[in-house]
């Protein structure tokens, strides 16, 4: 028997993959407006706070020159 468990890998866009770093980097603070090419990060890292997988407060800005 292996000690090494499988890992089930999920394909994701790099857009995606920033929120993931984000999370994982466990941020306190987000200040955050969704203008392309980032519109999916600022989303993902929504859903997160949202869904209460990452504890941090997410503060939505008027624009991009306030984040």
């Amino acid at each position: 028997m292996s000690l090494l468990q499988p890992k089930i890998l999920k394909p994701m866009s790099t857009s995606e993959a920033i929120a993931y770093a984000v999370k994982q980097a466990n941020v306190d603070v987000i200040a955050a407006y969704p203008i392309t090419p980032q519109t999916i990060i600022v989303e993902r890292l929504s859903e997160y706070v949202n869904n209460g997988e990452l504890d941090a407060e997410y503060v939505a800005v008027e624009s991009e020159h306030s984040a």
